[in-house]
């Protein structure tokens, strides 16, 4: 699927948004009207597994879900059509060992733990709750997404067992690892998760590799060791996430506890917490509503229209290119270096960063640099020209994890960026960065099909 062609008529797949275990997500932008929607390519496997998420997928409708909008089977690849969340990633906004302030992980706990509560009811199994595959929408809003793990645990009020041993290994559940000999109940293994991801957001860091025995950091847990640490930074919130996180799933405390905890209760009623508001799709439907079959208007109500901020502030391509057409937006990330010069000389310092660092790169297009960073954690680097008033020429290199730890990428990430910053002259971002757009050509460079080299992230349990 190389980018910058027409996927459907007038539809046109732009910049990748993510990468995981089992695929990819695009943007997919209408040439005319600038409407966008992600695309997520997954390979068809042998089974079912792929048309089984998107049904699954497509029947979820709540505000803190991300909506599915569709599906369909070409040659070996299955197409999800999925609401865009143009907010990014969770993990973009967690600083590594220092997290972000407890009032707004407080609010993105409850919206999880809300969509969470929605899906039990549903009967609904998520099973790899992670800040990667948490999204945020142009509002703040926390929607949770990839449900390609998820699995039905009850269906006409009679719940079943899981077996499968799945997930990403430090958010998986002590019971998780030690199936299928000994079977767990679906909802206390995603409040595990869940609960993980809230010390995450808290402490910008993980308490252990993995929940098992021979792992010194959650045996010191086990035996009620939290004094120090990751722990600290748990503040007011320890309490509960003692009882989240407790080992033994029959007396972990459940979803309706946690959510009923006074941490949590603080700060109500939930409100953007940075007072930024960007223009992006209206709520689904809430909490509950009936599912009837997708209609055009649940299309139309999931697509992401965008508009300039100010006229000075878009992302341009050369001043020679042509300057009409649609215009896709940004995705809001946090991994941005702006840079006084172009983007060649952008790439041109980075490529030296990368290698004084040691780390191993290569040119997937001239204007994107794949890089390997040791320890399976990989990311990609993309630069683009920026507007500025007086003919300045300024460069945008964005950077986005590929495969391995969000928190680990987010390290490296200012590693390379305080070297950069320090080798070539820094730039001030532009008033308005949060909303950027940039043209559609400038989005879809022809570009090897990334679905050729896709492969399975070492931090994944696929047994």
């Amino acid at each position: 699927m190389a980018a910058g062609g027409e996927f459907v008529d007038g539809w046109v797949v732009a910049q990748v948004l993510g990468e995981g275990a089992y695929g990819e997500v695009r943007l997919l932008v209408h040439a005319a009207s600038g409407a966008s929607v992600a695309l997520k390519a997954v390979r068809a496997g042998a089974g079912e597994a792929e048309a089984r998420e998107a049904a699954l997928h497509r029947a979820l409708r709540h505000p803190h879900v991300l909506r599915c909008l569709g599906a369909r089977r070409h040659g070996a690849l299955h197409y999800l059509f999925l609401e865009f969340a143009q907010g990014g990633e969770l993990f973009d906004r967690i600083e590594p060992d220092r997290g972000m302030p407890a009032p707004l992980a407080r609010r993105l706990a409850r919206q999880l733990l809300a969509g969470l509560r929605y899906l039990h009811a549903r009967g609904v199994a998520h099973r790899d709750l992670k800040p990667e595959n948490l999204l945020l929408d142009a509002h703040d809003r926390l929607k949770i997404s990839d449900f390609g793990l998820a699995t039905l645990f009850r269906v006409r009020a009679r719940e079943r067992l899981l077996a499968r041993v799945c997930g990403t290994l430090p958010y998986a559940a002590p019971e998780v690892l030690t199936a299928p000999a000994r079977p767990y109940r679906a909802p206390p293994a995603d409040v595990w998760a869940a609960a993980l991801v809230l010390l995450a957001m808290l402490a910008g860091e993980l308490p252990w590799e993995r929940a098992a025995a021979d792992d010194a950091r959650f045996a010191a847990w086990r035996a009620g060791d939290a004094a120090a640490g990751v722990w600290r930074k748990a503040g007011a919130a320890l309490p509960l996430l003692r009882a989240a996180l407790c080992a033994d799933p029959a007396r972990r405390a459940s979803l309706d506890a946690v959510l009923a905890h006074r941490w949590l209760a603080a700060d109500a009623p939930d409100a953007p917490a940075d007072g930024h508001h960007w223009s992006s799709q209206p709520l689904p439907a809430g909490a509950g509503a009936a599912c009837p079959a997708l209609s055009a208007a649940d299309m139309d109500a999931a697509l992401s229209y965008s508009q300039p901020a100010h006229a000075d502030d878009l992302l341009l391509t050369p001043a020679d290119a042509p300057a009409a057409g649609a215009r896709a937006p940004l995705v809001r990330r946090l991994t941005r270096v702006w840079l006084r010069c172009d983007a060649r000389a952008a790439l041109d310092a980075l490529a030296a960063v990368l290698t004084a660092q040691r780390c191993a790169w290569r040119r997937l297009h001239p204007s994107i640099v794949a890089i390997e960073c040791g320890g399976g954690l990989c990311m990609r680097a993309w630069a683009l020209p920026v507007a500025a008033r007086g003919g300045e020429a300024r460069a945008l290199l964005e950077f986005r994890r590929s495969r391995g730890c969000g928190l680990a990428f987010k390290r490296r990430y200012e590693r390379l960026r305080d070297a950069l910053l320090a080798a070539a002259p820094p730039a001030p971002p532009p008033p308005h960065a949060h909303a950027l757009l940039a043209p559609l050509h400038a989005l879809a460079p022809r570009a090897p099909d990334p679905m050729d080299t896709m492969g399975t992230s070492s931090d994944d349990l696929m047994n």
